[in-house]
């Protein structure tokens, strides 16, 4: 997926704003306290993050991106965004996750504990539709997609700039 450098240079800009970061924190607050509640059982210890091995994918925003990329001690750069792409894991995927204290919301509210309450889909829902509505106030693009994909145009935006 090729991205735009102008949309991600907006959603640069809106995730540094203050309804942005109180927003993404108080979805982030909400989910631990979610977790902290439901006591999901993980059972895979990371290995959940090795998409392609456990049948699954990450999607989120370019907004989430954007926030989670500023918050980044270290960003992955194109090629190693490639070859956690080829690996079919995420490229923080590094003997555990190595960016858990900003990790985007689907992250934190997956677990592969059996979901037979359904709340793990009832709270994603709600968050997006939260992230979704700060897209709306912030009147930047909207786009959902997959993380790895997100990452590579951020990475690839650095690289231009």
């Amino acid at each position: 997926m090729v991205i735009d450098p102008s949309v991600i240079a907006r959603w640069r800009e809106a995730a540094a704003s203050g309804d942005a970061q109180a927003t993404i924190d108080r979805l982030h607050a909400a989910i631990a306290e979610e977790v902290r509640r439901q006591r999901p059982l993980c059972v895979s210890s990371g290995r959940c993050c090795g998409f392609e091995a456990h049948g699954h994918r990450l999607y989120l925003t370019g907004l989430e991106t954007a926030w989670t990329w500023s918050r980044l001690e270290r960003r992955p750069t194109v090629t190693e965004v490639e070859s956690a792409m080829s690996r079919g894991s995420c490229p923080f995927l590094a003997g555990g996750c190595s960016v858990h204290g900003v990790r985007p919301p689907g992250c934190r509210i997956y677990f592969c504990d059996r979901d037979p309450a359904g709340w793990q889909s009832a709270l994603a829902e709600r968050c997006h539709h939260e992230i979704k509505a700060l897209h709306d106030r912030l009147d930047v693009p909207y786009r959902y997609a997959e993380w790895r994909s997100l990452l590579m145009g951020f990475a690839a935006a650095d690289v231009a700039s």
